[in-house]
């Protein structure tokens, strides 16, 4: 699945989180810290993840979730989405343009036809 990763979309979540960190919103303050552009958050991309797996399995909840970030995501950028069925843990991917993986994690779902 994939997702594109919008300046309105990281501001808006940093209203939403009140993370007010410059390199989230603000383009000089992310070239300053050595991005080309403004960085999603990492728990903006967990959220997307939740919400994209959710979208496709209505029936299952999340009941617990972590997440390593291992590099950061620009704005404006297309991400992808990978998430692989472990019966009630998903392992999920995130991948950026570049091919580069940008998180990796698990969340353990119930409800549903994979749910034990």
């Amino acid at each position: 699945m994939k997702k594109k990763i919008t300046v309105e979309a990281i501001r808006h979540y940093a209203d939403a989180s009140k993370d007010p960190a410059a390199i989230h919103i603000d383009p000089d303050a992310a070239r300053k810290a050595g991005f080309e552009r403004p960085i999603a958050q990492g728990m903006y991309i967990m959220g997307l993840a939740h919400s994209m797996y959710l979208s496709s399995n209505p029936a299952q909840w999340i009941k617990s979730a972590r997440m390593t970030f291992l590099s950061p995501l620009l704005s404006e950028t297309a991400v992808h989405f990978k998430f692989e069925s472990m019966g009630v843990d998903i392992e999920v991917t995130v991948t950026g343009e570049n091919g580069e993986v940008a998180a990796r994690g698990c969340f353990s779902v119930e409800g549903g036809p994979d749910s034990e």
